[in-house]
């Protein structure tokens, strides 16, 4: 009897389990030879090198996905995809903006494939040539400097090329970037004239036409670290941990300085490069590995210089040269970082000083926020270039760096 009743529980159970379950289980769908009806109502918006495309999806309940047919560029086919969960799709990878067909199939669970629905699209002026109609070039210290604009942010390759001794084009280096306005500076050059171009490209292979120019670069050189020496001054932070400040400057990116927790906001550091100079630019090191774009690497300061500084460590006599924020180029949150972060750490952040910034001696870090929001700093590399006027540099030719 108890065995009769454990049954009885036991279908009970088996009954109510699969009730429950039936209004949550999808209906099954059995492979059929039927194609899908096709997608109707298409609405067409144009982008920049791409268009949208929005459809009504037809009724059927196997239905898997669609898929839309394209030829970005003569003798090529492409195709894009969109789930049953979405009624639009965008076509991209245009280099122009010619009309073109697309033809879009609804296919089912089965591999059935609707008839076809075309329209015409007419993209927008394609991200490489925006970039390529705001592209400036000029000369900058030891080099030439490119600037463009990117509005809707595509990702876009720039590249600078030379015209070498047998008057062949020698591609030099290329600068990949998604933000909005970007730029970069090639360097390393004496300030004989030189035939310089640039070409700018996505990752479809569509090219830009291509910018020539003549120019001559600026003279500058690196300036020598070995003269570096720390200057502590009155109102200046103390290092910790053992990160001294000399650190910053021993060609050693595996080390560097660290000011002490608790410092007020803003608190600064000073050194003496040696030297007066014309300063062109400078690059700062970040402590890399887990601490990118965290921590106690530096987000907003400025830079100040000057040639006869208070010994009590005001700020009479010194010039602000330079405002710095350090920026993030995927604009991830902190803990994650693309490949382009991870490239601008491995290449340092410069930053350009005015033209008609003064000549000085000594420098002064003045730290604002760093990338954790503490206060403290620390960095572990800098460089420095421009042009010495203490007579020891004689021949103007640059240093490769």
């Amino acid at each position: 009897m108890k065995k009769s009743i454990n049954n009885l529980f036991a279908w009970f159970c088996c009954v109510a389990t699969l009730l429950s379950c039936s209004d949550d289980k999808p209906e099954m769908i059995q492979h059929d030879g039927k194609a899908p009806g096709p997608v109707t109502d298409l609405k067409v918006e144009n982008l920049n090198g791409a268009s949208k495309i929005s459809y009504s999806l037809p009724a059927d309940k196997d239905l898997l996905f669609v898929k839309a047919v394209y030829s970005p560029r003569q003798g090529e086919t492409s195709e894009t995809r969109a789930s049953y969960y979405d009624n639009s799709l965008v076509v991209s990878g245009f280099g122009d903006t010619k009309d073109r067909e697309v033809e879009l199939y609804a296919v089912d669970r089965s591999g059935n494939v609707s008839v076809v629905a075309k329209t015409t699209i007419a993209p927008l002026t394609p991200p490489v040539e925006l970039a390529f109609n705001s592209l400036r070039v000029v000369p900058d210290f030891g080099g030439v400097h490119a600037f463009w604009e990117n509005e809707s942010m595509a990702d876009l390759g720039v590249t600078l090329m030379e015209l070498d001794s047998l008057q062949k084009w020698q591609d030099v280096e290329t600068m990949y970037s998604s933000q909005a306005e970007a730029d970069f500076a090639v360097r390393g050059y004496n300030t004989d004239e030189r035939h310089f171009a640039v070409i700018v490209s996505d990752r479809w292979g569509n090219l830009s036409d291509t910018l020539k120019v003549k120019l001559k670069p600026l003279f500058e050189e690196e300036l020598d670290k070995s003269k570096f020496k720390k200057l502590k001054l009155p109102s200046d932070a103390g290092d910790a941990w053992g990160w001294r400040m000399e650190r910053l400057w021993d060609n050693n990116k595996g080390s560097g300085f660290h000011t002490a927790q608790g410092n007020p906001r803003p608190h600064w550091f000073t050194f003496d490069m040696g030297v007066e100079a014309q300063l062109s630019r400078y690059k700062i090191f970040q402590r890399a590995g887990g601490y990118m774009f965290d921590h106690g690497n530096p987000r907003v300061w400025e830079v100040w210089g000057a040639t006869d500084p208070d010994p009590e460590g005001g700020w009479d006599g010194w010039t602000k040269l330079v405002e710095c924020e350090s920026i993030k180029p995927s604009g991830l949150p902190i803990d994650q970082n693309s490949d382009e972060d991870r490239a601008l750490i491995k290449r340092g952040e410069e930053f350009i000083f005015p033209i008609d910034a003064p000549p000085v001696r000594y420098i002064r870090f003045k730290i604002y926020d760093s990338w954790s929001g503490g206060s403290f700093f620390h960095a572990m590399e800098v460089y420095f270039w421009g042009k010495v006027l203490d007579g020891s540099t004689e021949n103007e030719e640059t240093n490769e760096n």
